[in-house]
């Protein structure tokens, strides 16, 4: 009778227990309002699954995700406070579908500008773009994911948003992974 209790048990523990590496959806990744705080989203999200959804999305940028075969992706854009003014930020996560399309794609899209975020960096690889006159750029490859963050204002505090959206978003990939 205990061997049979023991065994309902442990049939039940597993039919409720999720399986160890589930796909993340990209959207997941995305954050919600105030998920960084002070940070809304200023329009609905935009998702492609297919190179016609994408081009439609990004016309003229596409090619470099297409071409390492991205499954999906999320863009979002947000509106907050960096001294004072209004200013947006503009979200980017591509699902590469592997760590190789990942590292493809993020070596495709540099502009050689980049500056290398080492210590704190979110990810495998990180980098800012400073080049913009009026913006900056974040970007980071962690897994198969890749993150690109740009932010419309050119100080030290819109590049810590910036940034925090970056490890915000590498955090959620890291909590998935486990």
């Amino acid at each position: 009778m205990k061997l049979l209790f023991a065994g309902c048990v442990a049939l039940v523990c597993l039919a409720c227990t999720p399986p160890a590496n589930e796909p993340v959806d990209v959207v997941t990744l995305v954050p919600g309002d105030n998920e960084i705080s002070g940070w809304m989203r200023s329009s609905p999200m935009q998702v492609a699954e297919t190179g016609t959804q994408l081009e439609a999305i990004i016309d003229g940028e596409a090619v470099p995700y297409d071409d390492n075969h991205f499954t999906k992706c999320a863009f979002q854009n947000y509106t907050g406070d960096v001294g004072g003014s209004q200013v947006e930020l503009n979200l980017r996560i591509f699902d590469m579908g592997d760590t190789t399309n990942a590292k493809n794609v993020y070596a495709a899209v540099t502009a050689g500008t980049e500056v290398p975020w080492t210590g704190d960096n979110p990810g495998v690889e990180a980098r800012t773009d400073e080049s913009f006159l009026f913006a900056y750029r974040v970007e980071f490859r962690d897994g198969r994911f890749y993150f690109r963050a740009d932010i419309m204002d050119k100080s030290s505090a819109a590049q810590d948003v910036a940034r925090l959206f970056a490890r915000n978003v590498s955090s959620a990939i890291r909590d998935t992974a486990r």
